[in-house]
């Protein structure tokens, strides 16, 4: 009999080591979070029941957040890689850490899912860590001169569009940066129409059948919209739609076009 032979790609030294750290890192925080509020709890006496802990707000709060949890270790382990443990750990992931690691790999010409780029990845992530920390005690510090800045109405205006502004960005950033390696995707875009519109066609129904929003189905949602990019991107890519071609010819086109 023939023994089947397994073709396992080897880390890197410095993955395998990333990796080794991340997990036993992930491990002692998950202890130090769970443990931290019993001790506290244990300390003043009150430990609630198992019923009033699993109750149905606690459940509602559960059903958005598990799926939330599940698509975004889907979405973003492919591309953060072993940096993912500092990344899940310290948190605020797509409004700040991915943005940071995905420009710090860029800024350093590196590609994702190697070594160079998992290492800048890390690097960044830590970075911006630490300097959200300095930031926040920095204004908690100065939060009696700096609190009547943020009552004046322009200030509140503006802060209406933060939100909206930094997702804006970040989408426009995720469309323009469409290259991996020596490779770069044209139309790529086109793989989301098709979730963009069952998305709005779902919100609408809900809207007119019973004035609600999908607000609370956003974890679900992105788990079931997930193999539908995936899908209607290969598609496309079938049928021409959606072209990876190289990265220098590629900019002979957009040259061409130019000159026009």
């Amino acid at each position: 009999m023939s023994k089947k032979t397994k073709n396992v790609t080897a880390l890197d030294p410095f993955q395998a080591w990333s990796h080794k750290w991340g997990r036993i890192g992930t491990l002692i925080i998950l202890v130090y979070m769970v443990a931290l509020s019993f001790v506290v709890l244990g300390y003043y006496g009150c430990i609630p029941s198992l019923r009033e802990v699993f109750n149905v707000a606690t459940i509602s709060i559960l059903m958005i957040y598990i799926p939330v949890g599940i698509s975004e270790a889907l979405s973003y382990t492919p591309i953060l890689g072993s940096s993912s443990y500092i990344t899940f750990i310290t948190g605020n992931i797509m409004n700040l850490k991915l943005p940071c690691a995905v420009n710090a790999m860029k800024i350093a010409k590196k590609e994702q899912n190697t070594p160079e780029g998992e290492a800048i990845a890390s690097v960044a992530v830590a970075v911006s860590s630490i300097m959200t920390v300095i930031i926040l005690a920095i204004a908690a510090l100065l939060s009696t001169w700096i609190s009547p800045i943020f009552e004046l109405p322009a200030v509140k205006t503006a802060s209406n569009y933060l939100i909206p502004a930094l997702f804006g960005s970040l989408t426009l950033g995720l469309f323009a940066n469409s290259s991996a390696g020596k490779k770069v995707v044209k139309n790529g875009i086109m793989g989301v129409v098709p979730v963009l519109i069952i998305v709005s066609a779902l919100a609408l129904f809900v809207r007119i059948t019973s004035g609600g929003s999908l607000f609370g189905m956003v974890g679900f949602l992105i788990l079931f919209m997930l193999p539908v990019a995936i899908i209607s991107s290969r598609i496309m890519w079938k049928k021409g739609i959606i072209q990876v071609v190289d990265k220098e010819e590629a900019a002979e086109e957009s040259a061409k076009e130019s000159t026009k």
